[in-house]
């Protein structure tokens, strides 16, 4: 299993299985991994049942066992080679594939040196790493995920002129050449703080075309992005804000 929600399913699974089963997390967030090895050790499990991070992978013997399943419990672009490399032949992957505003749950099964897909319909999961769900909304690298989802989901149901598909496409490229290591923003961020974050400053520069789109694009956004500084926000949002930004 990819990502262990916990440690239930990896219980269920076990019950399953039962005494010849076994049953390994992968589990690259640390309070999560720390949670349902605490959980799992309450469990009396029937079978072989473990919880190790991704860096467990690396050197490790077990990698010389294949396994028939891997279950992908939140929403991933693609599996690591590792585990690609673990799945015996005629074995499958059950998961959803995709961006961070949707997916395609998919089933793909392994034959000889190629994998067969067999897509079961559109889907919308959290990040299998909850360390993505944690990073700023702000975060260059995460917001060019974010409008290259949207930007994929947008254009099955409406056209998109090709200058400001264009443009949208540089905009994505230009966020995800800025360093990843940026400044945090968060609720005691100055308005001059937030101004002068180059992600701030990359949006507001596109804004002439942007702005007319990004009521769309705050559909699916952020809550914190979609309404930054919104007086209608109950809740506070980032300080200072933009009215350009408001839809």
């Amino acid at each position: 299993m990819l990502g262990s929600k916990g440690g239930y399913l990896a219980a269920l699974l076990d019950r399953m299985l039962g005494p010849d089963g076994a049953v390994t997390i992968i589990e690259p967030h640390d309070e999560v991994l720390l949670h349902t090895t605490e959980r799992l050790e309450m469990h009396d499990s029937i079978g072989l049942l473990r919880v190790l991070p991704p860096e467990a992978l690396e050197g490790w013997d077990g990698l010389n066992r294949r396994v028939d399943r891997v279950l992908v419990t939140g929403a991933v672009r693609m599996l690591p080679p590792e585990i690609e490399a673990m799945v015996e032949e005629g074995g499958f992957v059950l998961g959803p594939f995709g961006g961070p505003v949707h997916q395609r749950l998919l089933k793909r099964e392994k034959q000889g040196d190629e994998w067969f897909d067999t897509d079961l319909g559109g889907v919308v999961f959290g990040p299998m790493d909850l360390n993505e769900s944690e990073r700023s909304p702000l975060d260059p690298h995460s917001l060019a995920d974010h409008l290259e989802d949207i930007l994929g989901l947008m254009s099955e149901v409406i056209d998109i002129e090709d200058e400001a598909l264009n443009r949208l496409e540089g905009l994505i490229t230009s966020l995800r050449e800025l360093p990843p290591d940026l400044p945090p923003l968060d609720e005691d961020s100055t308005e001059d703080e937030i101004l002068e974050h180059p992600v701030m400053e990359l949006l507001l520069m596109e804004m002439e075309w942007l702005g007319p789109m990004w009521p769309l694009f705050g559909e699916y956004l952020p809550i914190e992005l979609a309404n930054p500084g919104s007086p209608d926000d109950e809740e506070p949002g980032m300080a200072g804000g933009h009215e350009d930004l408001v839809p």
